[in-house]
C-alpha cells in the first residue's frame, strides 16, 4: 500500500471524528473546540494531498503500512465506538480519548519508521511522526486556550474567603 494513502486514512478518520463529535454535542464551546480540531485536520491532510500530486507511487509502497492499513486504532477506533462518542459528547474531560487516540498513531508510525527499509518510505514516516507531535501540541494549546475561563484558582490565602 502507498504510504501517502495510508497517512492521508487516517488523517480522514480524525478529520470524520473531530466532526462528529462537534455534531452530537450540545456544548457550545466543546463544538467550537472539535471544530477548530477538524480546521486543524483539513489543513494536514490538505499538506499531504499536496505531496500526493509529487511523489512518485512505487517509491511509497509497504509492506508496513498494508499491515497497518487493517489495524483498527487512533481516531478509527474511537469514531467506530459509538459508546465512546456518546460519553464525549457533553464530556469536558473528553479530550483525554483524543491525546490518547493521536498519540497512539505518532507511536505506531514511530515503530514503523524504525523498521523500514525502505529511505522514501521512512523519510514520509519520520516527517509525520515530526510533524504529528507538532500537531498534538498545537491541539493541547487550542485546549488550554478553549479551557483558560473555566480554570481559575480558589484560595483563603489569597482573599477568596467565600466561594465564587
Amino acid at each position: 500500500m502507498n504510504t501517502l494513502e495510508f497517512l492521508t486514512g487516517f488523517e480522514n478518520d480524525c478529520l470524520s471524528f473531530y466532526k462528529t463529535l462537534a455534531a452530537e454535542t450540545t456544548d457550545p464551546e466543546l463544538r467550537e473546540l472539535y471544530e477548530l480540531l477538524a480546521d486543524t485536520r483539513t489543513r494536514h491532510l490538505g499538506l499531504l494531498e499536496n505531496m500526493k500530486g509529487d511523489a512518485l507511487g512505487d517509491d511509497l509502497k509497504s509492506e508496513l503500512t498494508e499491515r497497518a492499513e487493517h489495524v483498527i486504532n487512533g481516531c478509527r477506533m474511537a469514531l467506530f465506538n459509538h459508546d465512546l462518542v456518546k460519553e464525549m459528547r457533553n464530556d469536558r474531560d473528553g479530550f483525554e480519548h483524543v491525546v490518547h487516540a493521536e498519540d497512539e498513531m505518532i507511536r505506531l508510525c514511530e515503530g514503523m519508521a524504525k523498521v523500514e527499509t525502505g529511505e522514501k518510505v521512512k523519510a514520509l514516516l519520520d516527517w509525520f511522526v515530526r510533524d504529528e507531535k507538532r500537531h498534538l501540541e498545537e491541539i493541547e494549546g487550542i485546549y488550554e486556550f478553549v479551557e483558560a475561563p473555566h480554570c481559575f484558582l480558589e484560595w483563603g490565602e489569597f482573599s477568596n474567603m467565600r466561594p465564587l
